[in-house]
């Protein structure tokens, strides 16, 4: 496994710098974690691989630990979508690069964790250009507050990502997201300041995903939308 990742990040490397060729991140990402996703995530996961094939690398620095348990990567990221409807849920993953630029890019670090024997694994991805990522929420699940206008307008609620951080296990995937909305929203019919919420969490388990955030003044996870995978 290690002499395969470590000829696998080698070749990377060589095609990427020596023949301007950039590889996608899918390259990377998922190829080692078969086992920590049950059958019923499988949705989920070959949505990841689909996005993930869309985004492509360049400039890579690696560093791998002894066992292969634990990975890093320095990349850029050259994407090549600029929005992209998550399971068809009206949930969008957002592109904020110049797209009129040639291989327009945006700095990123990968850290992953595996444990084999307790089938559990952990990441964090750090964005090193803000914003680079958004996620952008159709409007039956939040409305902007355009304060300009003091209306709502007909935009999508967009929240950029700093960070990603991510926990598995068999059963379950979490992915939390650090950043901040673009404006005030609406959610649920409640004004809510663009800067009263840092961080969404996506939970996926059995056939459904859900994005919630937490409520400080109450000190609950409020749910903003819940998709069922038939």
């Amino acid at each position: 496994m290690k002499i395969k990742s470590t000829v696998l990040l080698f070749l990377l490397t060589l095609s990427a710098t020596a023949q301007g060729y950039y590889p996608s991140f899918s390259v990377l990402f998922l190829n080692d974690e078969d086992e920590l996703f049950s059958p019923e995530l499988s949705y989920f996961k070959n949505e990841l691989k689909v996005i993930s094939q869309k985004l492509y690398l360049g400039d890579i620095q690696t560093s791998v630990s002894n066992d292969n348990s634990s990975v890093f990567y320095g990349f850029k990221v050259v994407p090549k979508i600029k929005e992209y409807n998550f399971l068809n849920a009206a949930v969008f993953l957002k592109i904020n690069v110049d797209q009129n630029q040639k291989h327009a890019s945006f700095p990123a670090t990968f850290a992953e964790l595996i444990d084999r024997e307790e089938k559990t694994g952990s990441g964090i991805i750090q964005l090193e250009m803000f914003p680079g990522i958004a996620l952008a929420f159709d409007q039956k699940f939040i409305k902007v507050w355009a304060s300009n206008l003091s209306s709502i307008n007909n935009d999508k609620a967009e929240f950029r990502i700093k960070e990603i951080e991510y926990k598995i296990d068999k059963t379950n995937l979490e992915i939390k997201f650090q950043g901040a909305f673009v404006t005030d929203i609406f959610i649920k019919g409640k004004k809510i300041k663009k800067t009263a919420i840092s961080n969404l969490t996506l939970n996926a388990e059995k056939m459904k995903f859900s994005i919630s955030y937490f409520d400080d003044a109450v000190k609950k996870n409020i749910l903003i939308m819940e998709q069922k995978i038939l």
